[in-house]
């Protein structure tokens, strides 16, 4: 009984393997796509950077981009590191491209350095086994 549990048990984690294999290369294909979209933001950019914020709306498309390749990373390499980078870059994005409040900015730095803590004095193991 035991023997087949944990037959069972391999069959789940490598049919895990290969959903999250398929999953990185839709990310991949979606990652390829965005980056040929980016295009026509760049050409609205062109066309109204005299204006308040053309940057911004430019940037926020690249940091998506950017976000989704970590992502894409994350799910490739599984490390603790990775995490803490696809993090960093989430709240990097959300404080350079919303409109937030000083206590808002505040409360991203304070997690961006916890992150950094973390990764510096706490994460021994590179996998997130």
């Amino acid at each position: 009984m035991t023997e087949k549990l944990e037959k069972l048990k391999q069959g789940y984690a490598n049919l895990s393997e290969w959903l999250e294999h398929i999953m990185a290369a839709i990310v991949l294909i979606a990652i390829v796509i965005a980056i040929c979209s980016l295009w026509a933001p760049f050409k609205e950019f062109l066309q109204t950077r005299s204006e308040s914020g053309a940057f911004l709306k430019y940037m926020a498309s690249v940091f998506d981009i950017v976000i989704g390749i970590e992502f894409f990373k994350l799910l490739c390499k599984p490390r603790k590191d990775t995490m803490l980078e696809v993090l960093m870059f989430v709240i990097a994005r959300h404080m350079i491209i919303e409109h937030t409040t000083a206590f808002e900015n505040l409360l991203s730095i304070v997690a961006i350095s916890i992150l950094i803590i973390v990764d510096r004095y706490f994460l021994k193991s590179k996998t997130l086994n």
